[in-house]
């Protein structure tokens, strides 16, 4: 399929260049060979000494080899890497930017990026459409162990989902009751819908082998050109300061190619396998490996559909921007393909069932009990959450459509 960038797309790989790395100019950041650049400036008949210690102690400004550059008139492209367009005003002092990933210097986007976003859309719809505490609870009761026993621990799991409304407000209501790792928090629940096999200490388990998106294959997508690679300038609205946070991001029209396949010969030779809430909807449908796709696909307008609701509704936070937030969702209308969103700065709200939760009367207690929210200075929880939405040159980030 063709993967298109609709708003800055922003995945990182964990590295930051630093002044060391990059000398700005009015409308351009050039990232250096700094190995060449010093070979250079010893030429020049500049001790290592000299470079070394500035290096330690930097100008007030922070940026390394500006003076260098300007007093010897040097021109910056002769000692490029490459060179990045700038979105918004750059920082006038120690600006960082937080990188790409990148492959043999190329950027691309992972297949498990998109994976991930696709599977967040399955989560959305099996919960919406399947997650009634008596289908739950039936799988849940039938999951045994190697010796074809039911564990104490799954039968107690059982019956306590088939107490709830449904397995969305079990899930809430467990996370307000006991204590839970935040980083593990869903655990839990995807073991439920996606496959399970038991376990002792939280009654069932995630299983990959159990799983029907085992036969969802996603490739990464070939590299694409630096050339589509900027720096944009990124605004957290709701901080109570402005702090800037600079990215390397696709440009929006930026395309590559990105293999996707769905392989119905895994879920027609493994389906005693799958037993997950996710197997029982599909089966709803119909055959598994027939509906599998037109599933996903539907999952992926519903889901993505929602996130755009939830923005538009919520436009008053977005402050200033909110009439740019509100033209760009109005142009995604009608849009050819498959919407999905992806990437860092994209929100808590494209990244989780949140939409879900957040209909659940529980949900204020269970977001304040995982810290959702907290101020990592006063370590006070914000009234409202999410509190922050981060735009990149006024534009909601990480849009991309699947054609």
């Amino acid at each position: 399929m063709m993967l298109k960038a609709i708003s800055p797309l922003h995945i990182g790989n964990g590295n930051q260049l630093t002044p060391v790395d990059i000398y700005p100019a009015e409308d351009t950041v050039y990232v250096l060979n700094v190995e060449r650049l010093i070979d250079d400036l010893q030429n020049f008949g500049i001790s290592l000494e000299e470079i070394l210690h500035l290096l330690k102690n930097p100008p007030g400004d922070s940026y390394i080899w500006k003076g260098y550059i300007e007093e010897l008139r040097l021109n910056p492209k002769d000692y490029a890497r490459y060179t990045l367009r700038i979105h918004g005003t750059p920082g006038k002092e120690s600006m960082q930017i937080r990188e790409f990933i990148k492959l043999n210097g190329q950027p691309y986007v992972p297949g498990s990026s998109v994976k991930g976003a696709l599977r967040t859309a399955v989560l959305y719809k099996v919960l919406k459409e399947c997650g009634d505490s008596g289908t739950a609870m039936n799988l849940v009761s039938g999951v045994r162990n190697s010796r074809g026993q039911i564990e104490r621990k799954t039968a107690e799991l059982a019956r306590e989902i088939g107490w709830s409304e449904s397995l969305i407000g079990f899930y809430a209501d467990r996370l307000s009751k006991e204590r839970v790792d935040g980083k593990r928090a869903d655990d839990l629940l995807e073991a439920i819908v996606f496959g399970m096999e038991p376990d002792r200490r939280s009654g069932v388990k995630y299983e990959p082998k159990r799983d029907p998106l085992r036969a969802l294959i996603v490739r990464d997508s070939k590299p694409i050109g630096r050339k589509h690679l900027a720096v944009y300038r990124v605004d957290v609205i709701g901080n109570p300061q402005p702090i800037p946070i600079w990215v390397e991001a696709l440009e929006p029209e930026t395309a590559t190619e990105i293999g996707i396949k769905i392989d119905t010969e895994v879920l027609r030779l493994n389906s005693i396998h799958f037993n997950g809430l996710l197997w029982e909807c599909l089966e709803n449908y119909g055959k598994p490996p027939e509906v599998f796709e037109d599933f996903l696909w539907e999952a992926v307008e519903e889901f993505y559909g929602e996130v755009i609701k939830a923005e538009l509704k919520e436009l008053s936070r977005f402050g200033k921007y909110g009439a740019g937030v509100k033209s760009f969702y109005s142009s995604l209308e009608g849009h050819d393909g498959h919407l999905i969103r992806l990437g860092w700065g994209s929100g808590w709200l494209s990244t989780t069932v949140g939409i879900l939760l957040r209909k659940e009367r529980k949900w204020e207690g269970v977001r304040r009990k995982l810290g959702l929210g907290k101020n990592p200075r006063s370590k006070k929880l914000s009234r409202e959450f999410p509190k922050t939405r981060r735009l990149a040159n006024g534009i909601p980030m990480g849009w991309v459509v699947l054609l």
